[in-house]
């Protein structure tokens, strides 16, 4: 009787933290539209216009240098030469691969399959860099894939890559920036499934999409609204879980189960949330990628099963030595990296290297 009587205190204490949570958003909400009502401003779009001078010269470096041109002789792009690309590219040799897309975008310009894979090498180099620079090279990286799409608009792998780098370069730009990007990525989403529907990267990039504009609190919608001149798309959980496992019915792949794991929570689905952690918590680490999404899981394991006290001291002390061990002895890319680093995994790149 106590526990019970105990248990429904708890409920009703944490509907009313829910109420007051939501009175104090509805607040702030109306604070918002109050503070524009009656004004007459112009909201700038874009406040990146400096970096466009600084992509146009870079631009220049991506093509050999004027004494090795004349030795060129122009001719298209062979299945060979793209072979040999990727095989660079997943043997993490970014040195060499730079190399041979610089030649291949100078004896063929403006061709599309190279100018996407150099987009996806820039923002590889960029996510090693510090903020300022960082910035530019994300810049870059997706001018480069929209000119590819340019280029061809029939190709899904540079819109995968547009949606991509236009969610990075946004990130750098500001709030309002990543606000005026949300159409664009789903546009460039869309547009790849539709090229290629058994893109199940583009699949599962789609579905985090539709999870964070659920994701967006009534403030977010009213800064979007009033500040940003924008109304926001909305969608569901039910949405983003559709495109999660359609990607996992095509190929399975960790991160797209982190994010079904986590969705799964989201929609109430708490045990079947918990299985999925901890089988994500018990694959093998080979990539940072991988360390990162065992880390994940640990914290949602940790929450999810309220560990006894002497079990929290065991995996602060004890636990946290073993994980060093799992690191990778050797940094390597990923292709499923596609959200930015922490600080904590930028040092351990670092560290990794010696």
């Amino acid at each position: 009787v106590v526990s019970t009587q105990s248990t429904g205190g708890n409920k009703s204490a944490l509907a009313k933290e829910e109420n007051e949570e939501v009175g104090e958003e509805d607040g702030v909400v109306s604070a918002i539209a109050g503070s524009v009502e009656g004004l007459d401003v112009e909201f700038e779009k874009d406040s990146t216009a400096r970096y466009d001078a600084w992509v146009d010269v870079q631009e220049k470096y991506l093509l050999l240098h004027e004494t090795k041109r004349k030795a060129i002789t122009l001719r298209d792009i062979t299945a060979e030469d793209l072979a040999e690309v990727d095989a660079l590219y997943d043997a993490d040799r970014y040195t060499d691969l730079e190399d041979k897309l610089i030649e291949l975008n100078t004896v063929c310009p403006h061709n599309c399959e190279v100018l996407w894979r150099l987009a996806r090498l820039k923002w590889i180099n960029g996510r090693t860099f510090q903020n300022s620079h960082n910035h530019k090279t994300f810049h870059l990286a997706h001018t480069l894939a929209l000119n590819a799409i340019e280029a061809n608009p029939s190709s899904g792998d540079a819109h995968r890559w547009a949606a991509i780098l236009g969610y990075h370069r946004a990130t750098k730009d500001g709030g309002k920036a990543q606000i005026y990007n949300m159409e664009a990525m789903k546009y460039h989403l869309e547009k790849a499934i539709e090229i290629n529907p058994n893109d199940h990267q583009a699949w599962t990039i789609l579905g985090n999409w539709h999870f964070e504009v659920a994701e967006m609190t009534s403030t977010q919608r009213a800064y979007s609204k009033y500040y940003c001149g924008v109304e926001p798309p909305t969608s569901s959980y039910e949405t983003a879980m559709e495109c999660f496992v359609r990607s996992d019915s095509i190929q399975p792949w960790a991160q797209n189960s982190l994010f079904m794991a986590i969705t799964h929570l989201r929609m109430g689905g708490r045990e079947h949330a918990l299985e999925e952690f901890k089988r994500l918590y018990t694959r093998t680490i080979v990539t940072m990628e991988d360390y990162r999404i065992r880390k994940l899981a640990h914290i949602f394991i940790l929450k999810l099963t309220d560990p006894s006290l002497i079990d929290r001291i065991k995996d602060m002390t004890i636990g946290r030595q073993i994980e060093g061990y799992r690191l990778p002895i050797f940094w390597h890319n990923t292709r499923s990296s596609y959200y930015m680093d922490t600080p904590a995994e930028k040092i351990m790149h670092i560290y990794s290297k010696y």
